[in-house]
């Protein structure tokens, strides 16, 4: 029985797919625990945090992408499994330490605080994949096999999460125990990552520190890679010499914005209306992430086939009807009688199709996140297009929650028509690249 499906990738490809599948079987609990929504669900449940707490939590996992243009110069001409192995160390220390938080007021800013250091490692991790799979797999089938890696992430990732939301809702003082157990996983799912090799690595480093060879990318010192001024005009050369790739950065920050807007407020909306963990869980994490699961096998093949603008404009598409029934539910919740009225049952079912969509826009969003960037890179530069993709994807994440929770404040349920502009603007963009495309152009 091929229960990795391994007889169906090509024959170079097999060894590194297998130990890394088995790797993100342990990593994907890790992961499911500090990315997303949960520790912004478990922040308002058990912590009690404020709106602008949440917005913070919400706004960690994607913000702490900014370092990713740090990662991904350090990354340039230094072995890539070893680094994400430090990355990977860092991470799970960080959530080894969530034991030691108290149940306060005070322990919620903490916790935020070792989500928010846990993601900047996570960012490292998610920088030197992008690598991995650019030198261990060929183009001609990369989106099935990270369609299949994000699978198997996610399976694990939603049956750990619904196990968690179980837990806490018996007693939520078990995350004490909860964390450091979930760290332990963490580190066995490391051990297995050490048997991958990555391939042409030596050749590569050989060539990049061939004083003769004018176009290999050079490593930086470690200073030079946390220098801002360096970082800044790194990301502006990029910019300046791929005209199509800053357009695409362009649009990309407008859906980008448009999704993260209101995350924050659904979380905060959804934990107050849903009294049970499991509940919130279920509309906020488990629902989208399931879908994600089960639409990455249909995604997988159709973004190897049409490319990463025609295929930003289906996901977007299902952003947009995300975002109409976030929209409707909360204007039911926001104008229904009591909170025992049948219009916050009707919105609470509302939530979950406003999940689905999501969670499709999620799965297709997974591959063009990951792989999107390489439509534009060449064979040696891809890291450095991945640096920048994170780093604006990072500023974006720590402005919008916060501006959404303004929002929120200010117009009530009119942050969702906001975003919905944003969304159908940032897909008729995408569109407009699409049609621009050069026939024939293929990602290294």
């Amino acid at each position: 029985m091929d229960f990795f499906g391994i007889r169906s990738l090509p024959y170079l490809t097999r060894r590194n797919y297998y130990f890394e599948f088995k790797h993100l079987m342990l990593w994907g609990m890790l992961a499911s625990l500090i990315e997303g929504n949960a520790a912004a669900i478990i922040l308002v449940k058990t912590f009690g945090g404020s709106d602008y707490l949440v917005a913070a939590a919400s706004a960690t996992p994607i913000g702490a992408l900014v370092f990713s243009s740090i990662w991904g110069t350090l990354c340039v001409g230094r072995p890539k499994l070893r680094l994400t192995t430090i990355f990977a160390a860092l991470c799970t220390l960080c959530v080894a330490t969530v034991c030691l938080t108290p149940m306060t007021t005070g322990g919620g800013v903490l916790f935020v605080v070792q989500m928010a250091a846990a993601q900047i490692f996570l960012s490292g991790v998610v920088t030197v994949r992008s690598a991995l799979w650019k030198h261990n797999y060929p183009a001609e089938c990369r989106g099935m096999i990270a369609a299949r890696l994000q699978g198997v992430r996610l399976f694990i990732g939603v049956c750990f999460l619904f196990s968690v939301s179980t837990l806490f809702d018996y007693d939520a003082d078990l995350y004490r125990y909860l964390y450091p157990t979930t760290a332990v996983f963490g580190l066995l799912a490391i051990v297995i990552l050490r048997n991958m090799h990555v391939r042409h690595e030596r050749s590569e480093l050989a060539r990049q520190q061939d004083p003769n060879d004018r176009e290999a990318a050079r490593a930086v010192t470690v200073r030079q890679a946390f220098s801002p001024v360096f970082l800044f005009r790194g990301i502006v050369d990029v910019l300046r010499r791929n005209p199509r790739f800053a357009r695409y950065m362009l649009v990309q920050m407008a859906f980008g914005m448009s999704v993260q807007l209101t995350l924050p407020v659904l979380v905060q909306i959804v934990s107050r209306t849903a009294d049970r963990y499991i509940v919130t869980a279920l509309l906020i994490d488990i629902i989208p992430k399931l879908l994600m699961f089960a639409s990455l096998r249909r995604w997988g093949p159709f973004f190897d086939r049409v490319g990463v603008n025609r295929f930003r404009v289906f996901t977007g598409l299902c952003a947009s009807l995300a975002i109409l029934f976030g929209m409707i539910a909360t204007c039911m919740i926001v104008y229904a009688d009591s909170p025992e009225s049948h219009m916050v049952t009707i919105a609470l079912v509302l939530f979950g199709l406003r999940g689905v969509f999501h969670g499709m826009h999620q799965g297709g969003g997974s591959l063009a996140w990951n792989l999107g960037h390489l439509h534009y890179a060449e064979r040696h530069d891809a890291e450095q297009y991945m640096a920048v993709h994170q780093t604006f994807t990072g500023l974006r994440g720590l402005i919008t929650p916060f501006l959404g929770m303004a929002l929120w404040q200010c117009i009530s349920w009119g942050v969702f028509a906001v975003s919905l502009a944003l969304c159908l603007t940032a897909v008729y963009g995408f569109h407009r690249l699409a049609e621009s495309e050069t026939p024939g152009r293929k990602p290294v």
